[in-house]
């Protein structure tokens, strides 16, 4: 964990909610991956301009499980609840990793009040026809996952709390491939939204952009040359300058050909 993060537990209906945050400015909030909490150069570089807030799905690092909270569904709804006791009578940012990114669909359809500008890299949920998905294989899901394997982060947790987070994961997801409820709600998402994927994307399909960005009334698709699943540790300099311009610019975005190429 970095050192400019500060760990936390929040008190919610369902049991304790740990999140780690750093920054000022306006919340944004950052849902990570199935690989679990990683505080990337992307997310350290948000910091500067906004106070940013990433929560740990309760089960992963050794976080406690919610015996309420058992679908991805119920996690928007945990997020939810965290973000109207933390702001009340306000929304935030949301910015997310694949896994991550299924739980901030499911909360900008159910809390539209609570979402402004919405960032998927690469969500997952929305895999038709089979396609993608994590290999089962190490080496191969490693090549999958990092285009620039030079700058993947170090493991330095235990095979226990990895496997751990693999079947809180499971657990969620009932392994489900595309969440048909969650593709015809999709027009229904009022939240400005920005659809990253890696130019080297395998994990997760093509068809998961297109359909993104067909069905999600205000939003944006751009591709990050250079980069696989991880786009956010594969090129941190593009991915970052691309977020921090898509949020401070809102309505007036534009996907600029020098963030990407």
């Amino acid at each position: 964990m970095s050192d400019t993060f500060i760990p936390r537990d929040v008190a919610l209906s369902s049991g304790p909610l740990r999140v780690s945050e750093a920054g000022q400015g306006r919340p944004l909030l950052h849902l990570h991956s199935a690989g679990g909490p990683r505080f990337s150069p992307v997310v350290q570089s948000l910091t500067k301009k906004h106070r940013v807030i990433c929560p740990f799905v309760p089960g992963f690092d050794g976080t406690a499980m919610h015996p309420d909270v058992k679908t991805i569904t119920g996690l928007a709804d945990l997020y939810a609840e965290f973000i109207r006791k933390e702001f009340p009578g306000g929304n935030v940012d949301v910015m997310a990793e694949s896994f991550g990114g299924w739980i901030a669909l499911w909360l900008a359809v159910r809390h539209p009040d609570l979402v402004d500008h919405l960032v998927l890299e690469g969500p997952a949920g929305l895999r038709a026809g089979g396609k993608g998905g994590l290999p089962a294989d190490a080496t191969e899901r490693h090549r999958q996952l990092y285009a620039m394997p030079d700058r993947a982060p170090a493991e330095t947790r235990s095979d226990a709390v990895l496997t751990a987070n693999r079947n809180a994961v499971i657990g969620y997801s009932a392994s489900t491939a595309f969440d048909q409820a969650l593709a015809d709600k999709l027009p229904e998402i009022s939240a400005r939204t920005l659809i990253v994927m890696g130019y080297k994307e395998q994990i997760i399909p093509i068809e998961t952009g297109h359909l993104l960005k067909a069905k999600i009334p205000h939003s944006h698709l751009t591709y990050v040359f250079g980069a696989a699943h991880a786009v956010e540790f594969d090129q941190p300099a593009r991915v970052g300058t691309l977020v921090a311009d898509f949020l401070e610019r809102g309505e007036s975005f534009i996907v600029r050909e020098t963030a990407v190429a």
